[in-house]
């Protein structure tokens, strides 16, 4: 540097103090760290999907919601990241200005901040004249992943559409009759018609019965899954009865029970039947059953219980009495919210698993369960006969041969005893009339063909009562049934809503650019440790702070005005060898750029020429060559000129 370069920098402007860049390079590298906590918050949410909880339903603002929160991301994102990269800049560039660089560099990389198209065009420059290939690579290298953040910012967070599952409670037609019916108004005879064909065929559909269940019927079937509905069943407990005493009496049989005879009907006519008995004097609650068929169990149980009875064309044979008390078991179903179909119930009513025996004294005690219990011999008392005018065996005192039925000859089976029989496994040799051997034929066979348990008993008994409830509540009180109550369900819905969603591709973009982002702002802010930086007069590298400079650098101007145009190659290459940091930095005050003497310099005092500095740096190329020809042909024109113009101001000053 000369001392006519020393006396300039002495006259520029004081820069601003180093704790004011140590500030805000400290601040840069926050607010670099800031987004990298924000984004993985963000990672932090996603992971465990607590963004999800933020639901909004469909509504004609969603739209302009959706657009908000795009909006609302890009203005932050946009905001956020100019203030980081006039950080960035501010203390990149101050950082060089207070360091040893040349102008070219300075011009590089100043020009490469003019945004990511100057940047690359700045990396295109390097290939002509090298300069900063590593400085503006980083400038390059860091706008690019401020413009990563413009693009992934709009779809980090997005509100997605989805279909949620929310609860309602929906009407349901409640299956059992509310207690203030009237069961003695039901057309049983039209119900108990029905029963058999409804309540057996899934094909009519038979939503609301399972069984010996009936359930309630959802009336809003837009739920999806199972729902929990209040359902009763029907618990027969069936036992055999003991220590019954048998006596004919003309038409009809007699049996001891209660320590008195009670007369019932005869008309028993042939093997494996199930018959509902309407005579005997019991609770209204308790159906009893003339059973002619083989009884699983003991032979201790079977004697006991057994009755020997003597029919028509038959040897003798043997009977038994089945009563069943029946109860109400309430409970809950589980059925398809779609389809009303059954699932599973909470809790199934009971079955024996072996027969046990009653004696007839209990038969007339009151049930377990006190319930309105007179809708439940009525169905098979009401029961039409299933088939008329049909040839079976009557009783001894009745007839002598097979003879058509009259209302006094024989005991026809009514639908719901076939039902019952069906229910039970029978097939229809043992059910229908037309198909039972009669007359002389008849004592050929006469050993029952199926066995009754217990379970089967009680399962069959259930099953014909709830198809009798069932059948009632399907014809409604206009058919001669009832109307059902409505009642309520809990059901699970689906719904389209949105919700704030994270999408993870966009995030790692984010998250990864905000990385490299500190990374960068690190290797262009960070002081060099051998060579600190010194408060800097300049704090950018714009067109005016170069006019500025050049009005105060001889050497510059000189340099600059030697090449021939101002093209950009020239002009960098020219102002490669320019050592700015005698301009930019040390103790300066404002006065006038104008001098009025040259500094005279010592021809013993050693110095280093451009060509000692080329050499040094292994700089000496073609192009330096002649840019230095051209410069020093200027330097001697211009040193001509001003000698030129001294001599003829010394001989002017001599002739005044």
């Amino acid at each position: 540097m000369s001392d006519g370069d020393s006396k300039v920098n002495k006259q520029l402007p004081r820069g601003r103090s180093s704790l004011f860049s140590i500030s805000l390079r400290q601040t840069c590298y926050c607010l670099h760290a800031v987004l990298i906590a924000l984004h993985l918050c963000l990672v932090g949410l996603a992971v465990r999907h607590t963004e999800h909880s933020v639901v909004v339903p469909i509504t004609s603002k969603t739209s302009m919601l959706t657009t908000a929160l795009s909006a609302s991301l890009q203005a932050f994102y946009t905001l956020y990241t100019a203030l980081l990269v006039y950080l960035t800049q501010r203390v990149s560039l101050s950082r060089r200005l207070s360091q040893r660089q040349m102008l070219t560099t300075i011009h590089d990389v100043t020009g490469a901040w003019g945004g990511l198209g100057a940047a690359l065009n700045g990396l295109w420059q390097q290939t002509k004249v090298v300069a900063s290939p590593l400085g503006v690579l980083s400038v390059t290298a860091y706008l690019l992943n401020i413009s990563v953040l413009h693009i992934a910012s709009s779809s980090i967070l997005q509100f997605q559409t989805f279909n949620n599952t929310v609860t309602a409670s929906v009407p349901t037609a409640v299956g059992w009759p509310d207690s203030p019916v009237n069961y003695t108004g039901f057309n049983w005879i039209t119900i108990s018609s029905l029963a058999p064909s409804i309540g057996s065929l899934s094909g009519l559909g038979n939503a609301g019965l399972a069984n010996g269940t009936v359930y309630d019927v959802l009336l809003d079937q837009t739920g999806i899954g199972n729902v929990t509905v209040n359902a009763t069943s029907i618990n027969a407990d069936c036992a055999l009865v003991a220590g019954l005493v048998y006596n004919v009496a003309g038409d009809t049989a007699q049996f001891l029970a209660q320590n008195e005879y009670v007369s019932v009907s005869t008309f028993v006519p042939w093997k494996d039947q199930v018959l509902f008995n309407t005579y005997m004097n019991t609770p209204s609650s308790v159906l009893n059953f003339f059973v002619t068929t083989a009884i699983e169990g003991s032979a201790a149980l079977l004697n006991s219980t057994t009755i020997p009875m003597n029919w028509t064309y038959y040897t003798p044979d043997d009977m038994s009495w089945v009563t069943c008390n029946i109860s109400l078991l309430r409970t809950s179903a589980i059925v398809d919210a779609q389809s009303n179909a059954f699932l599973s119930s909470t809790s199934e009513a009971p079955v024996s698993s072996t027969w046990t025996s009653a004696s007839p004294a209990s038969m007339l005690d009151q049930p377990r369960e006190v319930i309105n219990e007179t809708w439940i011999v009525a169905p098979f008392g009401s029961a039409l006969r299933a088939w008329e005018n049909t040839e079976v065996i009557c009783s001894a005192g009745e007839a002598t041969s097979p003879v058509t039925i009259t209302d006094g000859c024989g005991y026809q089976p009514s639908v719901l005893d076939a039902y019952l029989m069906q229910l039970l496994g029978m097939n229809a040799t043992q059910i229908d009339p037309l198909l039972i051997p009669s007359g002389p034929e008849a004592l050929s066979n006469t050993t029952p063909s199926f066995a009754l348990s217990v379970d089967q008993m009680e399962m069959a008994v259930s099953r014909v009562l709830a198809s009798t409830m069932w059948t009632a509540g399907q014809l409604g009180e206009v058919g001669g049934g009832f109307d059902h109550s409505i009642g309520s369900a809990t059901i699970t819905r689906l719904a389209l809503e949105t919700r704030l969603n994270i999408n993870w591709i966009p995030l790692s973009f984010a998250l990864s650019a905000s990385v490299l982002l500190l990374v960068l702002a690190n290797r262009m802010t960070h002081p060099d440790s051998e060579n600190p930086p010194k408060s800097s007069a300049v704090i950018s590298g714009g067109v005016l702070e170069f006019v500025w400079l050049a009005s105060r650098m001889p050497a510059m101007r000189d340099v600059i005005g030697r090449v021939d145009g101002p093209n950009i190659n020239d002009l960098r290459a020219a102002a490669w060898i320019l050592n700015c940091v005698p301009a930019l930095t040390g103790p300066q005050s404002v006065v006038s750029p104008r001098y009025t003497s040259i500094p005279i310099e010592d021809p013993t005092a050693p110095r280093e020429t451009i060509m000692d500095r080329l050499l040094d740096n292994g700089e000496l190329t073609s192009d330096s060559v002649r840019l230095n020809i051209k410069r020093l042909h200027s330097e001697i024109a211009l040193k001509v000129q001003e000698l030129n113009y001294f001599e003829a101001l010394e001989d002017q000053t001599q002739r005044n």
